[in-house]
């Protein structure tokens, strides 16, 4: 195979690629994203708890600057420590949730496709989670 066929595969492939998610409606965040995150994430990454210096409370305190770097990167699920965390393997230190079941992989796949159309976060009540139901972390 020359180098016209490899890039004209490789041409074909990236099409595909873009046809396929173009089938796909896009991440809705309060209908997807929202549930997952005050199910199984908020409870401890609060405004109380603040666990990893993450807060995902609101849009402003979830992509707010952190000494670990970015929790969300818009467009890059590699480079998104909440997506990252959720892939580790579960003895992994780092690995989230830290106590409970896993996040089923298809509502992780969520988290991916929201994270590379942008992690679009809405901006007051639709974009708020609740930790009505938290439970103080004790030290």
């Amino acid at each position: 195979m020359n180098m016209k066929h490899i890039t004209a595969l490789a041409a074909c492939l990236s099409l595909t690629t873009v046809l396929q998610a173009a089938d796909e409606p896009p991440v809705n965040f309060v209908k997807q994203i929202k549930p997952i995150l005050a199910d199984r994430c908020v409870e401890c990454h609060n405004s109380e708890t603040l666990l990893g210096e993450l807060n995902l409370q609101n849009r402003e305190h979830a992509f707010s600057k952190r000494k670990a770097g970015p929790a969300i990167v818009p467009g890059s699920p590699e480079k998104s420590m909440l997506y990252l965390a959720l892939t580790l393997p579960p003895k992994d230190k780092k690995a989230m949730p830290a106590t409970g079941h896993r996040i089923p992989k298809d509502e992780v796949s969520t988290i991916r496709q929201w994270i590379a159309e942008g992690a679009k976060w809405p901006e007051g009540k639709d974009g708020a989670l609740s930790v009505q139901h938290a439970k103080p972390k004790v030290p």
